[in-house]
C-alpha cells in the first residue's frame, strides 16, 4: 500500500482544524472515512501523528517533519490542475499574523498576491505574538509576521520592515504636549493584553526608568484599546500606522516622550523547514513591496 493524495489531504486538514470531523467536512467526505485514512498514513509511517489535547487533536513533533512535504505535494497536484490557466500559483497558502501587522499592511499583500495568482486562496489567523508563535508550532500556520521579538529554539525570523509606536491620548484632555518619566508613571494606561508584541516593546522601553506603569484596562482589540483613550480611560501606545484616521479625525493627540518605541516586523517560519511555493513567493513579494 501507498500513500494517497486522500491520505495527505485528511492530514494536511486535521492539522488545520484541530478535529478529524471537522477535517473530514473540509474535504467533503464522511467522518468514518477521514479516520480511516488517517489510521493507514499513521501506519504506512509507522508513527502517530497527533496526541489528544482536550477535545482537539495536536500535531506530534515527528509529523510537523511531514507537514511541508505535504503542503507541496498538494499544492504541486492544484498547480498541475490548473495547468489550463495562465497562473503558475494556486492552492491554499495559511498564514498567521499579529494584530497590527494583520489589519494594516497584510491585506494590501494579499490584494496584490492574488492580482498576479487568482487561484490562491488565502487563510489568515489573526492574534497577538504568543498567539502567531504556537500557531506556527502546531502546523496551522506556514508563516507568521509578528511584530517585536520571538526568540523560539523551533522557529527562525527574518526582518522584514520597520513600525514606529506612538503614545497617545483623547484630545478632550489637557496634557503637556511634552510627557517626562515622572508624567508617564502617574498617568493611567490603556494597553493591549500581556503577549502582545506592543506591550512587550512599551514595557521594554519604560525597562527601569520607572517603576510599573498604573495599567487601569488590558485589552485584546487595538479598537477597544482606541475607543477606551478617546473616551479619557487614559493613555495608551499603538503602532502609527493603527491610529492615522482617529489622529486625522481629531479624536486623539500625540505626544512626545523620552521613549524609544521603533521596532521591527518580523518575518517568521518553522526552522528546517523548506517553503512552499506558494509561501515562498508570498514572502519574496513581501520584501519586494518593501523596496519599491
Amino acid at each position: 500500500m501507498r500513500i494517497t493524495l486522500r491520505q495527505l489531504q485528511i492530514f494536511e486538514a486535521v492539522v488545520h482544524t484541530g478535529s478529524v470531523t471537522a477535517a473530514a467536512e473540509m474535504v467533503s467526505i464522511s467522518q468514518p472515512a477521514a479516520s480511516q485514512a488517517l489510521r493507514e498514513l499513521e501506519a504506512l509511517l509507522g508513527r502517530p501523528l497527533f496526541r489528544r489535547h482536550g477535545k482537539r487533536l495536536q500535531i506530534t513533533p515527528q509529523a510537523r517533519l511531514l507537514l511541508p512535504q505535504a503542503r507541496s505535494v498538494l499544492s504541486q497536484i492544484e498547480q498541475i490542475e490548473s495547468m489550463g490557466t495562465d497562473d503558475e500559483l494556486s492552492g491554499s497558502l495559511h498564514l498567521a499574523s499579529s494584530v497590527s501587522v494583520g489589519n494594516y499592511l497584510l491585506p494590501e499583500q494579499m490584494a496584490s498576491f492574488r492580482q498576479k495568482y487568482p487561484n490562491i486562496r488565502f487563510n489568515l489567523d489573526i492574534g497577538n505574538t504568543q498567539h502567531v508563535i504556537q500557531q506556527l508550532l502546531t502546523g496551522k500556520a506556514e508563516v507568521g509576521f509578528i511584530e517585536g521579538y520571538c526568540q523560539h529554539a523551533e522557529l527562525t525570523t527574518q526582518i522584514w520592515r520597520r513600525d514606529e509606536l506612538v503614545v497617545f491620548g483623547s484630545s478632550q484632555e489637557e496634557r503637556p504636549e511634552d510627557l517626562s518619566w515622572e508624567d508617564l508613571q502617574e498617568a493611567d494606561w490603556v494597553m493591549r493584553e500581556v503577549g502582545s508584541g506592543t506591550r512587550n516593546i512599551l514595557e521594554q522601553a519604560i525597562g527601569k526608568s520607572t517603576t510599573q506603569l498604573n495599567v487601569v484596562l488590558s485589552l485584546a482589540h487595538m479598537e477597544a484599546v482606541k475607543q477606551a483613550v478617546i473616551h479619557k480611560m487614559g493613555l495608551g501606545c499603538l503602532s502609527r500606522m493603527a491610529i492615522s484616521q482617529e489622529l486625522n479625525s481629531g479624536l486623539i493627540r500625540l505626544y512626545n516622550t523620552p521613549l524609544e518605541l521603533n521596532r521591527n516586523l518580523l518575518i517568521v517560519i518553522p526552522k528546517n523547514t523548506t517553503l512552499t511555493k506558494n509561501a515562498q513567493g508570498f514572502v519574496d513579494q513581501c520584501y519586494e513591496m518593501v523596496s519599491t
